[in-house]
């Protein structure tokens, strides 16, 4: 019984963490495309709308937004995981080579994950809001304007690569979690 609600509360972490980063990863480009198809004004931001930047800072705050709910639930689900994985350590019967070495990779790319995670939320988003603010604050004057906005463009893309990142780290944790049995498995299939 506390193996099946071990596992039920670490699959549902591990699951709605993987959905929420498919959900932002596929919904971003849509959200960039959509609104630049309506090519917005916005006469509070920029006095001018040079090459459609009206519609890329909408975009983008769009998608800042989804990504600061998103690294909360991140986060949320990487307390659960962690608990999730220790009550594992205790039940489940480590002394197979191969479930050992899963538990261990699974481990190691859990730890890498919260690592993007933590990376993504203090060094990276920080950089891209100090970036927009600093283009939106010299609009009007283009020799701070265009470098600030070009590293906004440059941390985005930086954004998009970790989250591809993220998605291949959690795929690995959800085959590698595949291999997870209940204890006392060997003897329900004993080998001949």
């Amino acid at each position: 019984m506390l193996f099946a609600i071990v596992q039920t509360v670490y699959w549902l972490a591990l699951s709605s963490w993987f959905g929420g980063v498919v959900f932002v990863a596929v919904s971003a480009p849509l959200i960039f495309r959509a609104v630049r198809e309506y090519n917005p004004i916005l006469p509070t931001v920029l006095s001018v709308n040079l090459e459609g930047q009206h519609a890329t800072l909408l975009a983008g705050t769009i998608v800042a937004t989804l990504v600061k709910m998103l690294v909360r639930v991140e986060l949320g689900c990487a307390g659960v995981i962690l608990l999730a994985s220790i009550g594992q350590g205790f039940i489940l019967d480590l002394s197979e080579t191969s479930e050992r070495a899963a538990f261990l990779v699974r481990g190691a790319l859990f730890i890498l994950a919260v690592a993007l995670t933590i990376y993504d939320w203090r060094v990276l988003w920080p950089r891209i809001w100090k970036s927009r603010q600093e283009y939106l604050d010299h609009a009007d004057e283009p020799d701070v304007a265009n470098p600030a906005r070009e590293r906004f463009n440059q941390h985005q893309q930086q954004s998009v690569t970790l989250m591809s990142i993220m998605l291949f780290l959690l795929l690995g944790m959800i085959l590698f979690s595949a291999l997870i049995a209940p204890p006392g498995h060997h003897e329900l299939f004993p080998s001949h």
